[in-house]
């Protein structure tokens, strides 16, 4: 048998309290206060501990060739290799590593930049439940938060308060003002109405449609969308949840961006889609209703290929989708329709949905859109104090 270290591992001092029953039942507080060496990488779903005597070991062994198992057992420790084995930060060639192996060969075949990888798989969720946090009182509320940590940083800071502020030029006003300031997130959808052909066509055509393509060299194609995108790459892909669309069945779908059409992945029972849809949004139940989710999932190959172990470019995944986001918000509100974004999203189980290549390809965040609902059950800013910049 032959081992090596895995591709990437990142190694975190962690010393803040954690809850311990042995504490408490020994009569403290239930906190200890100990410094653990943290690992992170991203063929494994979470941290594990390592000893500090360990970390010369990992260091000692490659990454990228095979190593004889019984060789570096004799020259690093059998104990210590043994521990790195079950541990997952060593891989072994044998059947029984072959799943985290996989999942090593996953992330050394596209050029991340080695944090952004570590943040993108270990900051993914899975089985979170918002709606029952809630309601269980571990969703502190405004006022809670305020009386605990004091008030929250203040909302307009001045850099040079010694000087007098400029004032700008009177601004026109367009109908394009009206829509902006029309523009709101909706936590009440009409669980009852379906959301017509034409305005979910035009949706997805305005949204994620391409306008067209330009062969930047062969082999590279760069697309126009009505939203900017990373070095036109436009490395995001939409895949549609519907649950009441007019002429569809419920179920998952792709979008294909090219073709402006659906790509039949998986039709669901009502029941199964209402279920799904509040797993996706982590149990956010003021957004189970909507006729019409939005997963949009960065593929991170796409995008790497020209951004090779770039610092930037995990930035620009997350910034091609907040402006989809923005132009979504923008077209939902000249329909009449509602809609919301969020990226408090159960990722892993939106990959397992879809059957996503992780880390290769991943949700960053959910939209959806819809009929809004004439009753206000969850709580939202459609009226707000204005600013003396707009009451002018």
């Amino acid at each position: 048998m032959q081992v090596r270290r895995c591709a990437h591992l990142s190694v975190i001092l962690e010393d803040e309290p954690r809850f311990d029953i042995r504490a408490l039942l020994e009569g403290g507080d239930g906190l200890v206060r100990c410094q653990r060496w943290r690992a992170y990488a991203p063929h494994l779903d979470a941290p594990v501990d390592v000893a500090p005597e360990h970390l010369a070991v990992l260091a000692a062994i490659a990454s990228d060739a095979w190593t004889d198992l019984a060789a570096v057992r004799e020259h690093q420790g059998a104990t210590a290799v043994d521990a790195l084995l079950a541990s997952g930060l060593l891989l072994a060639d044998d059947q029984a590593s072959a799943g985290r192996r996989a999942r090593d060969d996953a992330a050394r075949s596209d050029d991340w930049w080695p944090p952004a990888l570590v943040a993108q798989v270990h900051g993914a969720w899975e089985g979170v439940d918002v709606g029952a946090r809630s309601e269980a009182g571990q969703m502190p509320s405004a006022r809670e938060l305020v009386e605990t940590f004091g008030p929250a940083p203040a909302a307009c800071v001045r850099r040079a308060p010694q000087a007098p502020a400029l004032q700008l030029a009177p601004t026109m006003r367009t109908d394009f003002d009206t829509l902006l300031a029309d523009r709101r997130t909706c936590r009440n959808f009409d669980p009852e109405a379906p959301l017509d052909a034409v305005r979910f066509s035009t949706m997805l055509r305005r949204v994620w449609g391409a306008l067209g393509t330009r062969e930047l060299a062969p082999g590279a194609v760069a697309v126009k969308k009505t939203s900017p995108a990373g070095g036109g790459l436009h490395a995001v892909e939409a895949y549609v949840l519907v649950q009441r669309v007019e002429g569809l069945a419920p179920g998952l779908y792709h979008y294909l961006a090219l073709e402006h059409s659906l790509e039949p992945l998986r039709q669901l029972p009502p029941a199964e889609a209402v279920g799904l849809a509040r797993r996706f949004v982590a149990g956010q139940d003021w957004f189970r209703d909507v006729p019409v989710m939005v997963v949009m999932v960065a593929r991170f190959d796409r995008l790497f290929w020209k951004y090779r172990r770039h610092a930037k470019a995990w930035r620009v995944a997350h910034l091609d989708v907040g402006h989809l986001s923005q132009t979504m918000y923008l077209s939902a509100t000249e329909l009449s329709l509602g809609c919301f974004v969020t990226a408090a999203i159960n990722d892993r189980e939106i990959a397992g949905a879809l059957e996503l290549q992780l880390p290769r390809e991943a949700a960053i965040a959910v939209v959806g859109f819809g009929e809004r609902s004439g009753r206000l059950a969850t709580m939202e800013l459609d009226t707000f104090d204005p600013t003396p910049a707009s009451q002018r």
